[in-house]
């Protein structure tokens, strides 16, 4: 007798269940498509033959307006800088700067929107978080500018009194940390959109005093008609709450970029052309002179 024979059905194989957690788990542990390279702002600026600055218009001594004139310590070291860069990449470059404000010019440069960024910019931890700096190409302290009316006061005479700050300016956790510091009753911040409306404020009565880097306060005032110093109407106070060191804003984790900037830094220094630039703002005859004392931009070896 003839035997049927069973037919096996063969079996469909399915997938590992592991092959479905593997992107569950890839997406958990933050796993992603690499992000092509960025080009270096040094490679653009080479490629085209522009280099985009953001500067400074309203802080006097550093970049102001002097009728259509655009003035000032930082346009001249951008110029300075930028005909030393010229010298590194072997080609002309055209500037081209667009204004920057206190509240811009760390946003343009994470942006793009411009290459660097020259703003009487404070190298703070906290927006090295954000973006890279040159070495210190600038130094100042911060004091209290206030009215000679009631005599010569010190800063911890301001313990509780209300003090004006420009907006976006690092000056308010700086001269919190140091009430803090002292034990003493924290000042009322008063915030002003800009140095002269924080200056008339304080000639108005308005406030105790007015603070910010001492040179642009300083100069400020100045400017405006108001002498400053022991024997006029305004004065600083002598004690600073915190010491003021400026850089070039770069983009973040750019380092040939960075590089390139501090070498045309150091040229300056080594070549005495930043000095002479320094004393035009900053020597005897300005209007608030800082001697550059043990402040230096200690250049690099070169070899």
């Amino acid at each position: 007798m003839k035997m049927r024979t069973k037919t096996k059905t063969k079996q469909r194989e399915l997938p590992s269940p592991l092959l479905f957690l593997i992107p569950i788990l890839g997406a958990a542990c933050g796993t992603r498509a690499a992000a092509p390279p960025r080009t270096s702002a040094l490679e653009a600026v080479r490629d085209s033959g522009e280099v985009v600055i953001g500067i400074g218009q309203d802080a006097a001594p550093f970049g102001y307006r002097e009728g259509d004139d655009l003035v000032g310590f930082d346009f001249d070291i951008a110029r300075a800088v930028v005909a030393r860069l010229e010298a590194h990449l072997g080609r002309e470059l055209k500037i081209r700067f667009k204004a920057v404000t206190d509240e811009t010019r760390i946003g343009w440069v994470q942006s793009g929107e411009v290459h660097m960024s020259l703003c009487h910019t404070n190298c703070t931890r906290k927006r090295d978080a954000r973006i890279d700096f040159t070495v210190p190409y600038g130094w100042d302290g911060k004091g209290v500018l206030y009215a000679l009316g009631r005599g010569e006061r010190d800063l911890a005479a301001f313990a509780g009194a209300t003090i004006g700050i420009k907006r976006s300016s690092s000056s308010q956790g700086e001269i919190e940390a140091w009430f803090e510091g002292q034990g003493l009753e924290q000042p009322t911040l008063k915030v002003y959109d800009n140095h002269a409306a924080g200056i008339r404020a304080l000639v108005d009565g308005q406030i105790d005093g007015f603070t910010d880097d001492n040179s642009i306060i300083i100069n400020t005032a100045m400017r405006a008609g108001h002498g400053v110093g022991p024997s006029a109407a305004l004065n600083v106070t002598k004690t600073s709450y915190s010491r003021a060191q400026f850089g070039i804003g770069l983009p973040e984790n750019d380092s040939d970029w960075r590089d390139v900037l501090n070498y045309s830094l150091h040229d300056l220094w080594n070549d005495r052309e930043f000095q002479a630039i320094y004393e035009r703002w900053f020597g005897a005859d300005s209007m608030c002179p800082i001697p550059l004392g043990q402040n230096r931009m200690e250049p690099f070896v070169i070899g």
